[in-house]
């Protein structure tokens, strides 16, 4: 019985070795102080979704704490939040830079929208 729970605890610590090491990167940006412009297309006829588009560029030391987390996490999960909202979670292929776009669903919209212009 005690050798069952010692190899059991030894995978278990495995296993969370491997969780944490692929654990999914997050960035948090205010759009008070991380932002330097923003441009949202609230709508648009030709493209029917159910999404907001933001292109964003960010401010430099934004940029230098985005291409930093980015280039940490190029094949991993990142999950973007602005002002407390998580906005949208991809993988990520390459390191991002100062402009960006986000698609950010309309639900989460409706309570980040405010946030923005204060």
């Amino acid at each position: 019985m005690k050798n069952a729970m010692g190899w059991k605890s030894w995978l278990f610590l495995i296993v969370m070795t491997g969780a944490t090491g692929s654990q999914a990167a997050e960035i948090n940006l205010s759009s008070a102080t991380d932002f330097t412009r923003m441009d949202l297309l609230l709508k648009d006829n030709d493209r029917l979704h159910s999404v907001f588009e933001m292109n964003v560029t960010l401010s430099p030391e934004a940029t230098e704490r985005m291409q930093r987390i980015s280039l940490e996490s190029v094949g991993q999960k990142l999950t973007l939040s602005i002002n407390g909202w998580k906005v949208s979670e991809t993988t990520v292929q390459s390191v991002l830079g100062s402009q960006f776009r986000v698609s950010i669903p309309k639900a989460i919209a409706k309570d980040l929208l405010p946030t923005l212009v204060d």
